[in-house]
């Protein structure tokens, strides 16, 4: 087994402390309101895999992998989110990830950190993975199996503390969706634009709601 496979495995793990466990991208306000249950997650992850993670997380993290300076990629994406808590949750996230792979010792991550506790950045998720699992060896590719997995498995995590799935119909509607995204771990184009399309769960990160499980 090469390095470049034990590190995505440990990248990968679901006990990576990524910051990404702590939300579950509106899946509970819809939940509250009636708009999500056991039925509706198989779809629900689908929308949020192929309609963003594959057309927006995918590209962004891409470009930053690809990138001499991350720094314009993290504030040419900033620019693109259309509701304001999913731009707030990112760069959440990404704060998160970047914190804990600094602490790590990485030196990207210690400079991106550095330039968001300064104000010059904000970190966006997709941004600080493609620019630190770079420095951390892993090819495009890999990178982007990383990514794909952790956040299929941090919705399917979020449901199952939920109480929407169980754990293992959970993972079963995961696999079953797997050949879906999987051919999006392929590196998008050079000049690739992302788009987004998963308007339910925007709408329902903009709704105030208990939050008893999850920041938003």
């Amino acid at each position: 087994m090469s390095l470049d496979t034990l590190r995505a495995l440990q990248l990968a793990d679901s006990g990576f402390p990524s910051g990404a466990f702590a939300y579950s991208w509106g899946m509970e306000t819809a939940a509250e309101n009636g708009r999500l249950d056991r039925a509706g997650f198989g779809p629900w992850l689908a929308v949020e895999m192929l309609g963003r993670w594959a057309q927006f997380d995918r590209v962004v993290l891409a470009d930053a992998h690809r990138a001499d300076d991350e720094l314009l990629v993290d504030a040419r994406t900033d620019r693109l989110f259309m509701a304001e808590p999913l731009r707030a949750r990112s760069a959440e996230a990404g704060q998160a990830f970047l914190s804990a792979t600094a602490r790590l010792g990485d030196p990207v991550a210690v400079r991106f950190r550095g330039a968001v506790l300064d104000g010059e950045a904000a970190g966006h998720l997709p941004v600080a993975q493609g620019a630190v699992f770079r420095s951390m060896g892993l090819e495009l590719a890999p990178a982007l199996a990383v990514s794909a997995h952790a956040a299929a498995q941090g919705l399917a995590g979020a449901a199952v503390r939920l109480g929407l799935v169980g754990a293992l119909e959970a993972q079963g509607i995961l696999r079953d969706l797997q050949p879906e995204f999987a051919p999006f771990t392929a590196p998008p184009l050079l000049g690739t634009l992302p788009a987004s399309f998963a308007p339910i769960s925007e709408i329902a990160m903009m709704r105030p709601g208990d939050g008893r499980l999850f920041a938003n």
